[in-house]
């Protein structure tokens, strides 16, 4: 007998269950059988709706006996072919829906490239006629054929499903990680959410989270289940690190900008829109919410305007001017959440066409609305502020913003952190030889090293002063960071040679006065990091941190490989 299995969807930054994935299990009795053979023999002997239709249902029976998935979303798979045509029983699901005591806009169909040259006009009807109905739709498998880009135009989706092929190693493979986050720029611009598909271990969790992936889904999270014990409400694994004083403050001028524009609900009527509208004289813009406060769109009021003020004046006319239904006036519009940043605020903004603002979400519920002046606003500030925290020669963070960070890590014991000091060897001889502009080519050379190998959510960089610089990471493993550190080492020693004269770089070291007046040699340069760990459960003042930290320094200075590790445990 076919049944279903569930698997978990979760936000990506709060590891709370988002929806489930019903998947099929037991193929006719068959494990060999795979659910993609028994669709295609169903439609060759032209019964695949009515397959479909009894699948929707045992899935329904699945998903409305897990009782903690109250309030979630449930993901379908639907084939597509011959969607819509005569007598098509797929067309009934929101009665299915009804009668399983479940809410249509509770329902993802899924569609994916599989069958897309299949889809014709009758086809893309039927989706659109099931979005009107409050079914929401997702676009599956997103990267695996050739299409994509086409059906994503076509199907307006909710949801874009990342192909595994491009989750795997994506931790490791700057372009799969490059295409995913396009992907995700692009989904967020034309009002949809991500979902990473097939996420297996925790550097992929990572590497998806910072591409801008919503939802996350896979074993790495959980495998599919029966039975309802296995559920769970949340993943805590999954939760994200919270964020640090800078993402804080920069969220608060996002949510002082947002404005609350009247909503009206998917499945309001023209006379509640008309209504609103009359009496809501100031927004040119409503944002149109399903029954559990999430976004589907924005309705403009231009739009509205030019639809009735075509009609004309009989009373048949305006009576049919207000049966048309109000879904059919909604667009897209860009979206984001709450702990966004404002720069890919901007970016999302600018990509996108003809719009009035951003709708601001916050766990996936609409919270606001940020219009394109508040957005400037905000950039405005986030630049100012920037200025006053940098270090003018390399543009990094400066002693005020590492001081706040150190400060946030001391208190943060919900999390492993490793705060890590960098300093150059040798520095003062090689200024008094090739002079103060060659030091500052130095130190710019080594701050764009650093930001080329530490970067990433949980990741911090700043520039103490001089050839003294900080490094900041959380919830990362030591032996990661230290790995990090050390290609960083590796990499300003063999890029800085370039700075010497041949003879110095034959010699492998320069004489100069030391401090005390007496000439002497000295190597080349290079830099000494220290490393100091809090576990986590671990916490500590911010001055015992900076102590540690010196006392860390001269520790490097004195190894031989200019390297100090110390681990703070509760």
């Amino acid at each position: 007998m076919i049944d279903y299995v569930l698997q978990p969807v979760v936000d990506i930054g709060t590891g709370v269950v988002y929806g489930y994935e019903a998947q099929i299990r037991n193929c006719d009795g068959d494990d060999t059988r795979t659910a993609d053979e028994l669709i295609d023999e169903s439609h060759t002997q032209g019964f695949l709706p009515q397959l479909e239709a009894r699948l929707f249902t045992r899935a329904l029976e699945c998903f409305s006996a897990l009782k903690i998935a109250q309030g979630t979303k449930l993901y379908f798979k639907l084939d597509g072919r011959d969607l819509g045509e005569a007598g098509d029983p797929r067309m009934r699901f929101a009665e299915l829906v009804t009668g399983a005591g479940l809410k249509v806009d509770q329902i993802c169909l899924e569609f994916s490239e599989r069958h897309q040259q299949t889809f014709t006009d009758v086809t893309h009807h039927a989706i659109n006629d099931l979005r009107q109905l409050g079914f929401m739709i997702a676009l599956d498998d997103f990267g695996r054929g050739s299409s994509e880009l086409r059906l994503l135009h076509d199907l307006s989706p909710d949801y874009v499903k990342i192909d595994r092929f491009f989750l795997n190693g994506i931790d490791c493979d700057a372009r799969r990680k490059l295409f995913v986050t396009t992907v995700a720029n692009l989904a967020h611009v034309l009002g949809a959410r991500v979902i990473a598909e097939g996420v297996e271990t925790e550097p992929e969790f990572k590497a998806c989270r910072e591409a801008g992936c919503d939802l996350i889904q896979g074993y790495f999270v959980a495998r599919p289940f029966r039975k309802a014990t296995s559920a769970r409400l949340f993943y805590d694994h999954v939760r994200a690190p919270g964020h640090g004083h800078k993402r804080q403050q920069e969220q608060e001028r996002i949510r002082n900008e947002l404005v609350q524009l009247p909503t009206i609900r998917f499945d309001a009527s023209m006379n509640e829109l008309i209504d609103m509208v009359v009496h809501n004289q100031d927004g040119s813009v409503i944002p149109v919410l399903n029954a559990t406060f999430e976004p589907r769109g924005l309705i403009h009021e231009r739009d509205l305007k030019a639809y009735l003020y075509t009609g004309g004046a009989d009373e048949d006319d305006a009576k049919a001017a207000l049966d048309f239904p109000l879904r059919s006036f909604v667009r897209a519009c860009p979206i984001a959440d709450i702990d966004s940043n404002a720069d890919m605020l901007l970016v999302t903004f600018a990509s996108s066409i003809n719009s009035d603002g951003i709708i601001i979400t916050e766990n996936f519920r609409y919270a606001g609305f940020l219009s394109a002046t508040s957005l400037l606003k905000i950039i405005h500030e986030k630049r100012l502020q920037e200025a006053q925290d940098q270090n003018p020669l390399t543009r990094l963070p400066g002693n005020g913003a590492i001081a706040r960070f150190i400060s946030d890590m001391a208190g943060n014991s919900g999390h492993e952190r490793h705060l890590c000091y960098l300093d150059f060897d040798n520095f003062k001889p090689f200024n008094d030889t090739y002079g103060y502009r060659q030091g500052d080519r130095a130190i710019i050379l080594f701050s764009e090293l650093l930001q080329r190998h530490i970067s990433g959510t949980g990741t911090f960089r700043g520039h103490i002063g001089g050839d003294d610089f900080f490094v900041g990471f959380l919830n990362c493993d030591q032996t990661d960071v230290a790995a990090r550190m050390l290609a960083l080492k590796r990499a300003f020693r063999v890029d800085v040679e370039s700075f010497y004269e041949h003879e110095h770089r034959e010699r492998g070291f320069i004489e100069a006065q030391d401090r005390f007046g007496t000439t002497r040699q000295f190597p080349l340069l290079q830099c000494s990091v220290s490393i100091l760990s809090l576990t986590k459960g671990m916490t500590v003042s911010p001055d015992t941190l900076n102590d540690e930290i010196m006392g860390l320094k001269r520790a490097a200075k004195r190894s031989d490989d200019g390297l100090a590790v110390k681990c703070l445990a509760a």
